[in-house]
């Protein structure tokens, strides 16, 4: 008896004694539910900025996108808006800059960002990427489109005004985004999206090629995302890429819009607050909407929004820190449960790594057959529209217009005497820790991308097109030469370079590992 009470005299009274056990064990069972993630391990020697300003033009601004349009100025706003983002990622030694831009094309006047950007920041022009979205439904001053005749002189001045204020916003953004530097956390993971389709819809009897739906065709539905975090594990950037050409919006549609990559930046910005979304779009030279060609603003948010949370889908899954379940014992419950937090082994690769090169393309050359045959086309097109003066009605003598227009300035391109200088593209890799990011001009098809994004060493890989440098226009692969039609019409790329640009890719992958 008094052994017993000696014990009790070393320690707390049984009460107490048991109180301070029941806080230990509901501690340590508090303790295990708490799953470690970014801010938990150590830095990965990263840091970015990210910026974003609105670039929507304002109505009445030359809208001039499709060919068979018959109005020239925009008459109202998408209330998405349009608008640029510019991220900036560094190691410390080497800084990169991107930027996602609203609009079809990276216009010649758009070379001067890069300069100036590159003055202001000190970041070196070759490291400055510029990407568009490739809307059809943002501001645009062309020749080749709108209605035929219309003297466009006029609309020159607004249309300069604008892109020089855009250009002075997206410099703007850079220097922002690079004044702006914080510590991050970078990986990725590639999902699935559901918004496009083949859209080079095959000849047939009676009827010619044309651009819409050919669910029979390829299409890559891959959709490689790439998420940032900040020191504290909170998502910071995002970024999609996916391949789909802009022109859910088409000619009725009279409303300046990013098209649907607006809304898929939105939703994505919504489901995970205290984001930035970049979109760049990817090989999507033959590749369209599931539903498209409308001037109906409700179909492009729907489709947007539907990638829009395929893309949050994809990035919640993401662990941009190495990360797994370890081992810490048992835990008595209605079941006899393991405890398997997850815990932070650290940071993944920071590898921040660029390689480029200029490739020497073969231009095409067109035969006589060739020729013939689109002199055919044209000789048709005007005998069909001299036929419908008398008797035709408005619309239809204006469409017959336009495509006597375009099978003219077709012609007059292919008769031009045969150049043999090669056609200069500039191809990069930008290796991003375990992800890289390739770009090029232009609109290259989509089994360029994949076979590119088969061939990366990274588990995550982005193809991107649309991109500044030398080079642009269509890149179809070697057998859609044979089926004609819009794109391969307008490539000015021998069948071959395709697999010229795909093998040079792949060799670059080797300098960025």
């Amino acid at each position: 008896m008094r052994l017993v009470q000696r014990n009790w005299a070393w320690g707390a009274p049984p009460t107490k004694l048991l109180g301070c056990l029941c806080l230990l064990v509901l501690w340590a069972l508090r303790a295990d539910v708490i799953e470690q993630d970014a801010k938990s391990s150590e830095p990965s020697g990263l840091a970015a900025g990210v910026a974003v300003v609105d670039i929507t033009p304002p109505v009445g601004i030359p809208h001039v996108n499709w060919g068979s349009q018959i109005h020239v100025l925009a008459e109202g706003v998408d209330p998405v808006g349009m608008r640029a983002a510019a991220l900036v990622i560094s190691d410390g030694n080497d800084r990169f800059a991107m930027v996602d831009i609203d609009t079809k094309h990276i216009i010649p006047e758009l070379a001067s960002v890069v300069d100036r950007a590159s003055q202001l920041t000190g970041i070196p022009p070759e490291h400055i990427r510029l990407g568009a979205t490739h809307t059809h439904a943002g501001v645009d001053l062309s020749g080749e489109r709108g209605p035929a005749g219309v003297d466009l002189t006029e609309y020159k001045e607004i249309y300069e005004n604008y892109l020089r204020a855009r250009n002075d916003k997206i410099v703007g953004a850079i220097v922002e985004a690079s004044s702006n530097l914080r510590p991050v956390h970078v990986y990725g993971a590639v999902g699935i999206g559901t918004i496009n389709i083949n859209r080079r819809v095959r000849a047939q009897e009676g009827r010619p090629a044309a651009v819409g739906r050919n669910p029979d065709g390829f299409v890559d539905r891959d959709l490689p995302v790439i998420r940032m975090d900040d020191a504290q594990g909170n998502p910071y950037v995002i970024i999609a890429n996916f391949q789909c050409h802009g022109t859910v919006l088409a000619y009725e549609n009279k409303f300046l819009s990013p098209d649907w990559v607006g809304m898929t930046r939105h939703a994505v910005e919504k489901a995970m607050p205290g984001t930035v979304c970049l979109f760049f779009q990817g090989a999507a030279g033959n590749q369209g909407p599931i539903e498209g060609f409308t001037g109906d603003l409700r179909v492009a948010h729907r489709l947007g929004e539907t990638l829009g949370y395929e893309v949050v889908a994809t990035a919640l899954q993401v662990d941009t820190v190495k990360r797994q379940p370890r081992f810490e014992g048992f835990v008595e419950s209605t079941a006899y449960q393991a405890k398997q937090p997850w815990r932070v082994l650290g940071p993944r690769d920071g590898t921040l790594r660029l390689a480029s090169k200029i490739l020497e393309l073969p231009p095409r050359k067109y035969t006589a057959d060739d020729i013939a045959e689109m002199e055919a086309s044209k000789t048709d097109s005007k005998r069909k529209l001299d036929a419908l003066r008398e008797s035709g009605s408005p619309l239809d003598i204006y469409q017959a217009r336009a495509r006597l227009r375009r099978f003219s300035d077709l012609l007059e391109r292919w008769q031009q005497p045969y150049d043999p200088t090669p056609l200069t593209v500039r191809v990069q890799v930008l290796r991003i820790g375990e992800t890289a990011i390739v770009s090029m001009p232009g609109e290259p098809f989509a089994e360029i991308g994949v076979a590119v994004k088969k061939a990366s060493p990274f588990p995550v890989t982005l193809f991107c097109g649309y991109s500044n440098g030398p080079g642009g226009n269509y890149m179809p692969i070697e057998s859609e030469y044979q089926r004609g039609g819009y794109e391969v019409h307008r490539t000015p790329y021998s069948p071959d370079a395709a697999s010229i640009v795909i093998s040079e890719i792949t060799k670059l992958f080797a300098q960025v590992q």
